[in-house]
């Protein structure tokens, strides 16, 4: 279970390419750095926001929190616990808020 393990991944995008004088869309992609967390359990967590989702789950005995940016249009309402697996590539280090309410971080 990786918890905040840089590496290194592809990320596909969308751009603008040139044929001459011509601009058309293509796929572009690039080498980014990310950490890697792997969660069990998570949920969603409440937000008013409609451009903001946010999380927390339990890695390696800890509980985290984060949250990014995406269309939310009504918001989201606290979800419940979800004993799955659940992979994040953060763009900088997740601190931890506490330790995980659960035993060995899974549900029951």
């Amino acid at each position: 279970m990786a918890c905040g393990q840089r590496e290194t991944i592809t990320v596909t995008h969308w751009g603008v390419c040139w044929k001459w004088i011509f601009p058309y869309p293509c796929k572009k992609t690039i080498n980014v750095i990310r950490y890697r967390y792997d969660f069990r359990p998570w949920r969603e967590k409440f937000s008013w926001s409609p451009f903001r989702r946010s999380y927390e789950g339990c890695c390696g005995g800890a509980l985290f929190a984060w949250s990014y940016w995406t269309w939310s249009p009504f918001g989201t309402v606290s979800g419940p616990w979800v004993d799955t697996t659940l992979t994040y590539f953060a763009d900088s280090t997740i601190g931890s808020v506490e330790n995980c309410p659960f035993n060995n971080g899974a549900i029951g």
